[in-house]
């Protein structure tokens, strides 16, 4: 009969302060007179972080240093070692165990201060929540080496991605400022597909620019123009190029067969589908008509160019909501219909939200719907109604009268 060999497997949970010590010890490195000059520097240590973390004179506080003390201790000397118990001993020789315990503190405030993600605002050290990252990563969720430095290493990359987007930005006339409430991903995104198009002018596109680049790379005739990433790489840093390409190659494979595809317009991916997933420059008021003339053509002819009008706007929705067709002015006749088809059915606010989601552009569409359904509405049908007996209005000279201080009213003084 075989036997069977069963092994168990034997795991030093011990902290690394702790494994250093008794190495020493046990080697030699370390003496009783090393010993004792630690048993001394350690207290003076816990009191330091007591009253940093909370008081001296508090038994919790001062337990509650000893555990940071020798977590602090133990993360710097791991590090410095890199787990050789040897250089640990050491360093605990040559070195006091406030240094020790204050490198671990500096380590911890260094990952604090690295980009935790790739947002291109400017960063700031905050000392009130570095204090609270250090005194968590200190004693309730302590950190390994292994984790110290996967997140150390995550930041790096993190910082490097936004290194990259930085210089994205500016070689393509972006000023930093303009990019600060977008991530490094976003930048690169619009810089890709700015770069896989290659217009003439290499310039970090408006949203009505976007609008453009996305019905270019939709019409059959399309090329893309491989010269253009080439030529723009020319000078570039040698690892900003790699990245350059790397992030070309996964544009082309995840971001490129949305953009192509018909069934979401280039207004909804911009707003929408994802979710700002795209940089866009902030222009003068010129190019925001060019964009509505761009993604919502019938509503700037509908609205004559004055949807930021409320006058305009309830002229139409009214219109609608009645049955009649949508006009941004109304004639006296036009007014009474619409009055009288009110008295008759209501409004359709089904309508005229049908109508706002297939004429607005999209990033309007909810403030819109909004106006309606909780301003305009309510408002309207208290107005323009009959049914107060107190204050008949058969002729209509009070529902006119409001009509024409909220619409556009295209006649003059007398309402009959």
């Amino acid at each position: 009969m075989a036997t069977v060999n069963n092994s168990v497997a034997v795991v030093d949970d011990r902290p690394y302060f702790e494994k250093a010590v008794r190495f020493g010890l046990a080697q030699g490195i370390l003496t009783p007179v090393d010993i004792a000059r630690m048993e001394a520097d350690g207290p003076k240590g816990i009191v330091q972080i007591a009253d940093h973390f909370g008081t001296a004179y508090l038994r919790t506080d001062l337990e509650s240093a000893v555990a940071r003390m020798a977590n602090l201790i133990s993360l710097y000397l791991e590090d410095y070692s890199n787990g050789d118990l040897r250089a640990a001993a050491m360093s605990l020789r040559d070195n006091t165990l406030l240094s020790h315990s204050r490198g671990g503190s500096e380590m911890l405030k260094r990952l604090h201060a690295m980009p935790g993600e790739t947002s291109l605002h400017a960063r700031r050290v905050d000392p009130s929540a570095q204090k609270i990252f250090v005194n968590e990563r200190s004693f309730a969720f302590p950190l390994s080496l292994a984790s110290y430095r996967a997140q150390v290493a995550q930041c790096q990359a993190n910082q490097m991605r936004i290194d990259f987007a930085r210089w994205l930005a500016r070689q393509l006339n972006a000023k930093q400022d303009e990019c600060e409430d977008y991530s490094a991903e976003e930048v690169i995104r619009s810089a890709m597909l700015l770069l896989y198009v290659g217009p003439k002018t290499l310039e970090m596109p408006s949203k009505s620019e976007f609008i453009k680049l996305v019905e270019t790379l939709r019409k059959k005739s399309f090329k893309t123009k491989p010269a253009t990433l080439d030529a723009f790489l020319r000078e570039a840093p040698e690892a900003f190029e790699q990245m350059t390409r790397q992030a070309m190659q996964e544009f082309i494979d995840t971001a490129l067969p949305r953009l192509k595809s018909p069934e979401k317009s280039a207004d909804e991916i911009l707003h929408a589908e994802a979710q700002g997933a795209y940089f866009v420059r902030d222009v003068m008021e010129e190019d925001v008509v060019a964009y509505d003339k761009l993604v919502a053509k019938e509503w700037v002819r509908i609205t004559k160019g004055n949807a930021d009008d409320p006058a305009v706007l309830a002229t139409i929705f009214l219109s609608v909501a009645t049955g009649h067709p949508p006009k941004a002015t109304a004639l006296l006749k036009e007014a009474k219909s619409i009055i009288a088809s009110f008295r008759e059915k209501g409004l359709d606010s089904k309508a005229v939200i049908a109508f706002i989601e297939e004429n607005a552009p999209f990033e309007q569409r909810e403030d819109l719907k909004q106006m309606w359904s909780q301003d305009l509405k309510p408002d309207a049908e208290v107005h323009l109604a009959d049914n107060d007996p107190q204050m008949p209005d058969a002729y209509m000279d009070r529902a006119l009268k409001y009509f024409k201080q909220n619409c556009v009213a295209n006649w003059k003084s007398s309402s009959r």
